[in-house]
């Protein structure tokens, strides 16, 4: 896609106690799969899996990788998770096409699944979209269709963990096991101040 995917392998002796403890949490309806409870449509609940105590370590590895995300961005802040919490997939259910607002940057971390069922992520192919010429053929073609749209598909590799932009669409394929496929996803914000050329000042704090 022309885009930076940063990917990253938890220690493999620690990829099945974090899966234990995923499967241990309450999880409800949500659409075609199933979210962890503690996400709550009414906004009173918050998406902090990050604050669980038995995913202290694995959050922990999570920010040293943010620090090499934002060493290669040449980013000086520290990236901070503003929002985590995971997802489960029972046998043929699948996450639906979204994106993330209100972050810098995205991620996911794959605790179970299937290699093949892929997370795939799709962009406009700037040929068509700048212009808003399609000369080849159909112009109410999907939006997932490869002549319009890049795409990358994102293999299913426990203990793996990826960063991306956030922008971009991305939906997981159905799962295919016939075990569930859990994900967890964290989102991420650069704290403290923000200097765009010395002028457009923006300081956060990010909690």
């Amino acid at each position: 896609m022309g885009v930076p995917f940063y990917r990253f392998y938890y220690d493999e002796n620690k990829i099945d106690e974090v899966l234990s403890n995923l499967k241990k949490l309450r999880y409800r309806n949500n659409d075609t799969n199933w979210i962890w409870e503690g996400v709550r449509k009414d906004g009173a609940g918050g998406s902090d899996l990050h604050t669980v105590p038995c995913f202290a370590d694995l959050f922990e590895w999570m920010n040293e990788c943010m620090v090499e995300v934002s060493k290669d961005l040449n980013i000086p802040n520290k990236m901070v998770v503003n929002s985590s919490w995971c997802h489960l997939n029972a046998p043929g259910e699948f996450i639906y096409d979204h994106i993330h607002p209100n972050c810098f940057i995205s991620s996911n971390y794959y605790a179970s699944g299937k290699e093949e069922d892929v997370t795939v992520f799709v962009a406009p192919n700037p040929y068509f979209h700048q212009s808003n010429i399609r000369p080849c053929g159909d112009g109410d073609k999907e939006w997932t269709d490869k002549t319009y749209y890049l795409v990358h598909e994102e293999p299913t590799e426990p203990g793996k963990f990826i960063a991306f932009p956030p922008q971009i669409r991305h939906y997981s394929r159905p799962n295919t096991d016939d075990n569930v496929r859990i994900t967890i996803a964290a989102n991420w914000f650069p704290t403290g101040l923000i200097n765009c050329g010395d002028v457009s000042h923006l300081n956060i704090e990010v909690l």
